[in-house]
């Protein structure tokens, strides 16, 4: 089972969240991605856990718990998502849309 792991402090090491993530069982990978947007940087990572039982224990016990000043977000890591978009609908004019008449 494949965790995301958010709010990650600049200062934290792919080796730590193998140890932390190890307490609660086996950890077949973790990887940190750095992110600067807007001057602002922020960390996050994706923990793999083979066995699932162990994983939604490792996201029960740390989500929300406080490491190095910040919050951990943790859950089970989502990869796509769908479009908030409905499907079959064509192009056109939708009711909010402002009237031609208001734009002219």
């Amino acid at each position: 089972m494949k965790i995301y792991v958010g709010t990650l402090s600049s200062n934290f090491s792919e080796k730590e969240l193998q140890s932390i993530f190890g307490e609660f069982g086996h950890v077949t990978s973790v990887y940190i991605w750095k992110s600067n947007e807007n001057g602002d940087n922020y960390l996050y990572g994706l923990i793999e856990m083979p066995v699932k039982k162990q994983a939604l224990s490792a996201i029960e016990s740390l989500n929300g718990k406080k490491m190095k000043g910040l919050k951990l977000s943790v859950h089970p890591a989502r990869f796509g998502f769908k479009s908030r978009r409905r499907t079959g609908r064509a192009g056109g004019r939708r009711s909010t849309d402002p009237s031609e008449e208001e734009n002219t």
